[in-house]
């Protein structure tokens, strides 16, 4: 799944992915354990790692994540990824869940 999209891609997926985290004014420990048990599977170097790690101590610009610019044929996967994260921690927040629907509406309609 993200193994095979490219570099440019997949940082953009979880760039997105980072700011769902933070849709709610913090990361929870469980939202960040979901996005480095991400992380290990994919086959990506140590700077990768850390810019996403970066994402997680601090929110990314809303300039740099722009869900338009993720391949159509990857939109239903970030969708699902945005939906286990903000269920990882045990409660959806109303911020969470107007921020997925948003997403939804965004890619998939």
């Amino acid at each position: 799944m993200l193994d095979k999209l490219d570099r440019t891609t997949r940082l953009r997926l979880l760039r997105i992915l980072a700011a769902a985290a933070w849709v709610d004014g913090e990361v929870e420990d469980r939202e960040r354990a979901f996005v480095e048990k991400i992380l290990t599977k994919l086959p990506i170097g140590e700077d990768e790692r850390k810019t996403v790690r970066g994402y997680l101590d601090s929110p990314p610009h809303p300039a740099e994540v722009d869900p338009n610019k993720i391949p159509h044929e990857h939109r239903e996967m970030l969708v699902g990824l945005v939906s286990d994260l903000v269920k990882a921690d045990g409660k959806v927040d109303p911020e969470e869940e107007q921020a997925l629907e948003d997403l939804k509406a965004l890619l998939l309609a």
